[in-house]
């Protein structure tokens, strides 16, 4: 098992990541995501790895409160199979509050496809997530087709902009204003706006001009070790 995260910046100033999970095989090396996610879904281990997801960021940022370092927040993925257990807002305050780890810097990122389900029980958990003090992402906004709605009807903290918004070498006119557009609809609901996948310089001048909050890609930073990532930070701190 291992923890890597990438890195999201303003002006290359160091404000928060997202942690990542790659599995390790002592055979095959470095598995990806892609490989071993879906047949996590499909046997149910799914949830193991969001508790140990949760745990190890929790552990992480207590371990770096009591070392003096920097605490930034650092943003984790919640499956759609653990957003529909019982309880899950007390279920993820047991995991954190473990090690005494401050609610605001755990991020919970819900994904698109979990908006196909109960609307009426997720809307309840989000509250209550937010209750404890949890801020709560939209992961991968505009890769499906039920954004809009979802913003209508959860308390959303932050807004990341699928990645595929910026796959195209160079920006067309008719991106430029979508993105533009988004990013205005999303502080006109006091929410921050992330924008994932961004690789050259071009779209950070542009999402810096449209007030994008904060950056998030290899222009900045590959994912990395956590070792990796603590100097990286430590780099970073005027």
């Amino acid at each position: 098992k291992a923890m890597t995260g990438t890195v999201r910046a303003v002006h290359k100033r160091r404000e928060g990541a997202e942690a990542l999970a790659r599995w390790n095989n002592p055979e095959k090396g470095i598995v990806l995501p892609m490989h071993f996610i879906p047949i996590f879904e499909e046997n149910g281990f799914i949830t193991k790895l969001d508790d140990y997801m949760i745990s190890q960021v929790s552990k992480l940022l207590a371990e770096w409160k009591l070392q003096g370092k920097k605490l930034i927040p650092i943003s984790v993925n919640l499956s759609s199979a653990l957003l529909a257990i019982p309880n899950l807002a007390e279920h993820i305050c047991k995991l954190v509050d473990e090690y005494g780890t401050n609610h605001q810097y755990i991020e919970l990122e819900i994904t698109e496809n979990a908006f196909f389900g109960d609307k009426k029980s997720l809307r309840q958990t989000v509250h209550e997530l937010k209750m404890y003090g949890f801020p709560i992402s939209m992961d991968d906004f505009g890769s499906g087709y039920s954004s809009l709605n979802s913003l209508k009807d959860l308390p959303i903290d932050v807004l990341k902009l699928d990645m595929e918004f910026f796959r195209e070498d160079t920006m067309e006119k008719r991106s430029e204003i979508v993105i533009k557009e988004i990013i205005q609809l999303a502080k006109n609901l006091n929410m921050k706006v992330v924008a994932e996948g961004i690789e050259r310089e071009e779209q950070v001048d542009f999402l810096s001009e449209q007030g994008c909050d904060l950056i998030q890609g290899f222009y900045f930073a590959k994912p990395m070790k956590i070792g990796a990532f603590e100097k990286v930070v430590e780099s970073s701190i005027e």
